[in-house]
């Protein structure tokens, strides 16, 4: 996971996008694609927020396992409810997140940055 996290980290300023060029939605998957470029992606059910929120999610736990946050461990991911919108990132460490927010670049952010948040573990 360290090698693809590095991997990952030389992409940080990469510009937000939308789609993938399957029509597959990327947005804030981007680092998770990375990272899990063998797990399904999926397409946007509608134009509302909250049933995509719940539809992501969904599509989370059907390949991870939600684990507790003092257990995060690089390359878990962090999924959050941001302005109604269902907004993934990647645990990097030390309280880092890798993450892109819409219509901004790949980053590194802080996970205190999230109120609330899930955490999950991709199986294998």
């Amino acid at each position: 996971m360290e090698e693809k996290i590095k991997e990952l980290l030389k992409k940080i300023g990469r510009p937000y996008q939308m789609f993938n060029e399957d029509g597959t939605y990327q947005g804030c998957f981007y680092p998770v694609q990375f990272l899990y470029p063998q797990k399904p992606r999926y397409k946007l059910r509608s134009n509302n927020d909250d049933k995509n929120f719940y539809y992501g999610i969904a599509k989370i736990k059907k390949h991870c396992i939600e684990i507790a946050p003092e257990n995060l461990q690089q390359g878990d991911i962090i999924a959050t409810r941001f302005k109604d919108e269902l907004h993934v990132a990647i645990y990097y460490e030390y309280g880092k997140i890798i993450h892109v927010f819409k219509d901004h670049t790949l980053q590194i952010g802080r996970l205190k940055m999230f109120k609330s948040f899930q955490s999950f573990r991709v199986m294998s």
